[in-house]
């Protein structure tokens, strides 16, 4: 069933080619075996749809020509019932105050609309139709997750429908555009968020495999491969595995092109943390992993190679491998430090690319440093107040905030664990060098005068260098919203 599945979704012209078979095979019964006059015939063949034959005469022809009718009719009953079920079912979802509707041209958007707890799927076949985007229509819901293949379909939906989406949630998913270069990250006239598919799988794999019961000892890293996968991991364990100022974490990288490694080997740490980019293979420097306390291969290719080879120098080494397709890989050695991880079905779900808690501490933090800039108190009505705050920041001050939101778990366990004071100047220097990471990784480099268009800023100074009001802004201003983001620690 499943291959002619496959074969009307890519030929769906094939249905109406069946659909055919009985009429055809009725005209050559009763007009060349039945002596029919033309019209007679035409009638008499399409009655037959309506499993109401109109003349008392048959022959092996007609007889198959009438079994198969009926079950083209069937069919197209069938076929109606299931559209208007459709209909019905998601009219009255999107009565639910938390509907969402995904628009994709692609496998991994069918299986996120799957999984949703109230929503539904929209999918076009990009094979199908070329001009495939006005094949979609703005369904009138809550939530709108956007993910067509190519990057620049979803931003086209956005701005070709931009008044339609007014006022609701967009999720638009991007693979290679940088959100905080879009015009449209900054429009006010939608609740628009960006998710990338690898940040989303990074974010995941370094919340599941911290290095927070190891933060003491001196650790060293190795991530091979560096494309979308490598870029990821790399980036937030750069930006996350922060735990305190004495810190020691060795990240050794394989696979960076020439002007990547002039940019992330030139990146600050501002800590005792540092990064060792590898020019040679690492097929050539067994020496090296026979160092590392955790080596994360991203390429799907020669990961078998490399877990044997590895566990031949270093049968302690932590080895996890990028693997879309995860069965065994573990089971197979008989290391108990191995871990595959990638598998997409599993992280894109309905609460990860939504990150509800997320953005709402995101925007709790942002109006807090609007409240602490303008001296000024928190209202009765803040949430309202929050949502106006954050909808005038472009992608990248967005970002800002969620990435300070992501790390902030482990502020407060270092605080729940009594190794950290809440609002001491521990825990705004922690602050500071990871608001300093989000933005050297952002590609933003100090300057004595902040210029956001040049991507330079005054403050990207080592925490001593700062006065004391500076320094102070790394902590929460309001009483009241630090326990509104408490609540959301997850």
């Amino acid at each position: 069933m499943k291959i002619f599945a496959r074969i009307k979704e890519k030929y769906p012209w094939i249905s109406y080619v069946f659909g055919l078979i009985p009429f055809t095979a009725a005209c050559i019964g009763y007009g060349y075996y039945g002596r029919l006059p033309v019209w007679e015939t035409i009638y008499a063949s399409v009655a037959l749809y309506f499993v109401n034959p109109v003349v008392d005469f048959e022959n092996s022809l007609i007889v198959f020509a009438e079994i198969t009718a009926v079950i083209v009719t069937a069919g197209i009953i069938l076929s109606v019932v299931r559209y208007a079920y459709a209909k019905v079912d998601h009219f009255f979802t999107r009565l639910s105050g938390d509907a969402t509707v995904v628009y994709t041209d692609n496998d991994l958007g069918q299986e996120v609309g799957s999984k949703l707890s109230h929503g539904y799927t929209i999918y076009n076949n990009p094979d199908d139709d070329r001009d495939n985007l006005k094949k979609f229509r703005v369904e009138k819901v809550k939530n709108h997750i956007l993910m067509f293949e190519n990057d620049m379909d979803n931003v086209s939906f956005f701005t070709e429908n931009e008044k339609k989406l007014s006022g609701s949630n967009v999720f638009m998913m991007l693979r290679d555009i940088d959100p905080s270069l879009l015009d449209a990250a900054s429009k006010e006239t939608s609740g628009l968020h960006f998710f990338n598919i690898y940040d989303v799988m990074a974010r995941d794999y370094w919340k599941k495999n911290n290095f927070y019961d190891r933060r003491n000892e001196k650790l060293k890293v190795a991530v091979i491969g560096y494309g979308r996968v490598g870029k990821a991991i790399f980036k937030y364990g750069y930006l996350n595995n922060i735990y305190g100022l004495n810190q020691e974490i060795e990240y050794h990288i394989w696979g960076c092109s020439p002007s990547e490694a002039s940019f992330v080997g030139g990146l600050h740490t501002m800590n005792g943390d540092s990064i060792v980019i590898h020019e040679t293979p690492w097929e050539e420097e067994m020496d090296v992993l026979s160092q590392m306390s955790r080596i994360i291969y991203t390429l799907e290719e020669q990961s078998i190679a490399l877990v044997q080879k590895v566990l031949y120098v270093n049968p302690d080494a932590e080895i996890h491998c990028y693997s879309e397709n995860q069965a065994g890989l573990a089971q197979l050695y008989i290391s108990n430090k191995m871990l595959a991880f990638g598998d997409l079905s599993d992280i894109l779900t309905e609460d990860n690319i939504k990150k509800e808690k997320l953005y709402r501490q995101g925007k709790l933090f942002n109006y807090d440093y609007y409240l602490r800039y303008s001296n000024g108190q928190v209202p009765d009505d803040f949430e309202r107040a929050a949502d106006e705050e954050w909808k005038k920041l472009n992608g990248f001050f967005k970002s800002s905030n969620i990435a300070r939101a992501d790390h902030y778990w482990i502020e407060k366990k270092l605080m729940a664990d009594g190794e950290l004071e809440e609002n001491s100047e521990d825990a705004w220097k922690i602050e500071h060098i990871r608001w300093s990471r989000f933005y050297y990784a952002n590609h933003w480099t100090y300057d004595k005068v902040r210029d956001n268009s040049a991507r330079k800023h005054n403050l990207l100074v080592p925490y001593e260098e700062l006065d004391y009001k500076e320094k102070s802004k790394d902590g929460i201003y309001s009483d009241v919203l630090r326990a509104e983001i408490d609540k959301l620690v997850l």
